[in-house]
């Protein structure tokens, strides 16, 4: 593919791809528990994939908000990083869609640009699909895993009804997942955003499995296979350390049935902060081994 020009990304490099789905997953709002940028960051540590260009932090960035990272050593600058994200490209085995991966800070400005300019990358290198990831607090226990979706049309339906994922019915802001979408319905590009649902009681920690289940749904709807051998472990063994603390800690399992009662009572609801004001929160690192 000859190189193409953007306003909002560059693009130093791009192999011969067959197909790729495009899955983008940000750091910042809508990444509760790691979880978006967390699978993301799997995906291209698992697939080992190639670096083919990042973001540009003048056109997407506001510095006053999302402040660069200097490095000073004995008085001399030795780096600075501003905001920004990464391009990743994956070929996958013969039969399978390829992927190309953005991991990124959420943009603070020209959204719409952004958009278009993803989406038309997308639709030039003949993508099946644009794939947003997120995910949020809400009043569920770490042991759910409820994923919520919103798409431009009926192009997932069967994958996302298999893993009973659930429609979203929403109405207020938006986040950048929804302009996205907005620029693949233009297109005619089919979109979906996901969003995975994390207990509000806790903090500090990366759900891994919520990264299990995306991770799962997202090989079936881009039709890629992966080994989550790795994701399964840090799981496991983060589950076990999380029954002891319950065990340990009479705050923590009194929280818990608290979210239990509301889920018989069918509340499902965004808690956001309503946690932290509450004093329902646990950061568990405080209390995790290393």
């Amino acid at each position: 593919m000859k190189r193409m020009e953007h306003q909002t990304f560059q693009l130093e490099t791009m192999p011969t791809l067959a197909a790729p789905m495009f899955i983008i997953g940000f750091r910042g709002w809508g990444n509760a528990l790691e979880v978006s940028a967390g699978t993301t960051a799997y995906l291209v540590d698992t697939l080992q994939a190639a670096s083919i260009g990042h973001m540009e932090p003048d056109a997407c960035y506001r510095y006053d908000e999302s402040r660069p990272v200097v490095r000073i050593e004995t008085g001399a600058m030795k780096s600075i990083t501003p905001p920004g994200g990464s391009f990743f490209a994956i070929e996958t085995a013969s039969g399978e869609n390829d992927l190309v991966i953005l991991i990124a800070d959420e943009p603070s400005l020209n959204w719409y640009r952004f958009s278009r300019e993803l989406v038309d990358l997308a639709h030039r290198l003949g993508a099946p699909g644009v794939i947003t990831l997120g995910s949020m607090f809400d009043n569920v226990l770490h042991t759910d895993r409820i994923i919520s979706a919103v798409t431009t049309g009926s192009d997932f339906e069967g994958v996302v009804s298999r893993h009973r994922v659930i429609p979203i019915n929403y109405h207020g802001p938006s986040a950048i997942h929804t302009i996205i979408l907005e620029a693949c319905r233009k297109r005619a590009v089919a979109g979906a955003s996901l969003w995975g649902h994390c207990p509000a009681y806790l903090q500090g920690i990366a759900h891994h499995g919520m990264m299990l289940q995306l991770v799962r749904l997202l090989t079936d709807m881009a039709s890629f296979s992966l080994k989550t051998d790795a994701l399964e472990a840090d799981w496991e063994a983060l589950e076990i350390q999380i029954q002891k603390l319950m065990t340990d800690n009479p705050k923590l399992a009194g929280i818990m049935e608290q979210v239990r009662k509301k889920k018989r009572e069918g509340a499902i609801q965004d808690l956001g902060q309503n946690g932290d004001e509450q004093g329902k929160v646990i950061n568990l690192k405080d209390f995790l081994d290393p």
